[in-house]
């Protein structure tokens, strides 16, 4: 643990001031954007698995184009979280909360308007760089704007909110597309567009967010916070013969800082090994069908499952500051371990597959829920937003052999792959056990100090 220095000083009081609130010093209307984003970035991830049978038949395309579509938005992902969240360091969380929220919604608008695949392909990039960028910055603005003892209870409130929209992104997909048109228009078009409208009418109330305050006055815009904490009511600093971080500017030098090289490796790995069975459970519905049922059954199992990310949100809710978070991240773990390899015993058996499923999504949202505010309140507030964009698309690019290895295992039966699948999160839940740090209840800034 490194001594405190005088550049500390400022920063200490500015985290003792907001760990003391009661609650985080957001308006309403600011929550409700960023919920309403929530649930409709999380609802964007997966409509377009819904309409795709439906832009084959129109368009006369083969599941080769469907899949570079489908591709190019996880590769949107990647981008989004690297690049933008450079932009969040660089010129503010406020400014890369607003870019996000654009991209995200002129690219779902656009991809709506798609006059065929190379367009849509190009969109749907579009969207993803936005989406990319959205998850990863939410859990920083939220965690740096939190007092401590709720840092976990916010940010996994916004995220359920991000599970409702998932968890409704196929039922509306599902009731809109059983009509060729609505209101005039194709039916596709509208589950696109929709979260892209939401987004845009979303923005005027991002455009009246306040800055991390955090951010402010690492980067020495001391004046400029005070008149931000004296429109919410709280006390300015008081700077005089004190510095600040103001010449710690944003570089790719910080990772040349061991302990923080080291941190990113090993939230990667983390990310990697939980994302490994998310992604290869995008290939369940059709590996149901291959065990004998109907496709109607096979999606139904999936939404009725699906229902099991709100019950972990909420889950998540009274736990996320009373349990140490990587105790919570390892025990979330083995339950989704558990029930992948649930799903294996019960293959035959319809009902048993929706409870298994509907554990498997509830231990997942409640996992990812906590990693994600975990990830970010491991790193120093210079490089918070970069460090959890280059975790969030790394480890999601690796993870995208998810599917090949779920092909790859297939031919040893279904339990034996159910098994392997569950191996990844199960080795995750050992790992943060053993080298994982604790966070809960600490400010940004003893856990920052303790970890450099």
């Amino acid at each position: 643990m490194t001594k405190p220095n005088r550049d500390d000083t400022l920063i200490d009081e500015l985290g003792s001031r907001i760990d003391a609130l009661q609650k985080i010093p957001l308006k309403t209307s600011v929550i409700i954007a960023i919920s309403l984003a929530s649930f409709f970035t999380y609802y964007d991830i997966t409509n377009f698995s819904y309409i795709s049978p439906i832009l084959k038949a129109t368009w006369n395309i083969g599941d080769t184009e469907i899949a570079y579509g489908a591709s190019m938005t996880i590769f949107g992902y990647v981008i989004g979280a690297i690049s933008i969240t450079v932009f969040a360091d660089t010129h503010g969380r406020k400014i890369a909360f607003i870019l996000s929220i654009l991209l995200l919604g002129l690219g779902s608008i656009l991809a709506a308007s798609s006059q065929d695949m190379t367009q849509m392909a190009l969109f749907r990039l579009l969207t993803g760089i936005g989406i990319g960028a959205e998850i990863a910055i939410v859990a920083t603005y939220i965690g740096e704007m939190s007092p401590k003892s709720k840092r976990g209870k916010y940010t996994s409130a916004i995220i359920l909110i991000g599970w409702a929209g998932l968890t409704s992104s196929g039922p509306i997909s599902f009731l809109l597309i059983q009509q060729s048109q609505v209101i005039g228009i194709d039916s596709w078009r509208i589950v696109l567009a929709i979260a892209g409208t939401v987004a845009l009418i979303s923005l005027p109330f991002r455009i009246q967010m306040p800055e991390s305050f955090r951010w402010l006055l690492v980067k020495g815009k001391v004046h400029q916070l005070n008149s931000v904490l004296m429109t919410l009511s709280i006390a300015p600093l008081e700077a005089n013969n004190k510095t600040v971080y103001s010449s710690r500017k944003f570089s790719l030098r910080t990772f040349k800082n061991k302990p923080v090289m080291l941190r990113v490796l090993f939230f990667v790995a983390i990310w990697f090994l939980v994302l490994i069975p998310v992604y290869a459970s995008l290939l369940l519905v059709v590996e149901y069908v291959n065990q004998g049922y109907s496709l109607n059954e096979s999606i139904s199992i999936n939404i009725f499952s699906s229902i099991g990310f709100v019950a972990g949100g909420v889950l998540t809710l009274p736990l996320a500051d009373k349990i140490e978070r990587k105790h919570q991240i390892a025990i979330a773990s083995t339950i989704m371990s558990i029930a992948f390899i649930l799903r294996g015993f019960l293959v035959d058996n319809y009902n048993g597959l929706v409870v298994a499923g509907f554990i498997a999504f509830a231990s997942n949202a409640w996992l990812i829920s906590s990693l994600l505010a975990y990830t970010s309140e491991s790193f120093p507030t210079k490089v918070r937003s970069f460090s959890s964009g280059i975790i969030e698309g790394t480890s999601r690019g690796l993870a995208a052999v998810g599917p090949i290895l779920f092909v790859l295992f297939q031919p040893s039966g279904f339990l034996n792959l159910m098994i392997i699948i569950a191996s990844f999160s199960l080795t995750a839940a050992v790992i943060i056990t053993i080298y994982g740090s604790k966070t809960s209840r600490k400010s940004l800034e003893e856990i920052s100090r303790e970890e450099s």
